[in-house]
């Protein structure tokens, strides 16, 4: 099935980067999950300490998947999407805007229409 090949690119891309931004941010991930999502390009239980990932990120450029990694583990130190939260966005990833921008040019899935 294709969305099992999105997915194994997905876990296969964000698992070194997950180890590299474990050490720099110093939190630790207990689990990270990649799965079809139709709204979101990413999620974090910060009490559980998982990331959610969505397998379209398998079609767009790695610096969006990183950036949505660094987001989700930066939930883990900060839950809500507040001033704290960009401080440590900031701090971490000082691109991150522009990255965000790049990956939201699209929508989060691509649908094929009939004509």
């Amino acid at each position: 099935m294709v969305e099992d090949w999105y997915r194994d690119q997905v876990k296969s891309a964000a698992e070194p980067l997950m180890t590299k931004w474990e050490r720099v941010i110093g939190v630790e991930v207990a689990g990270m999950y990649v799965r079809r999502m139709k709204t979101r390009w990413g999620s974090c239980n910060s009490n559980a300490k998982t990331i959610r990932l969505n397998t379209d990120l398998a079609k767009k450029p790695p610096e969006c998947l990183e950036y949505i990694m660094v987001h989700e583990m930066v939930h883990i130190l900060e839950p809500t999407h507040n001033e704290r939260f960009q401080n440590w966005m900031h701090q971490f990833m000082p691109d991150w805007p522009h990255r965000r921008q790049l990956l939201n040019r699209l929508p989060v899935r691509h649908e094929d229409w009939e004509y």
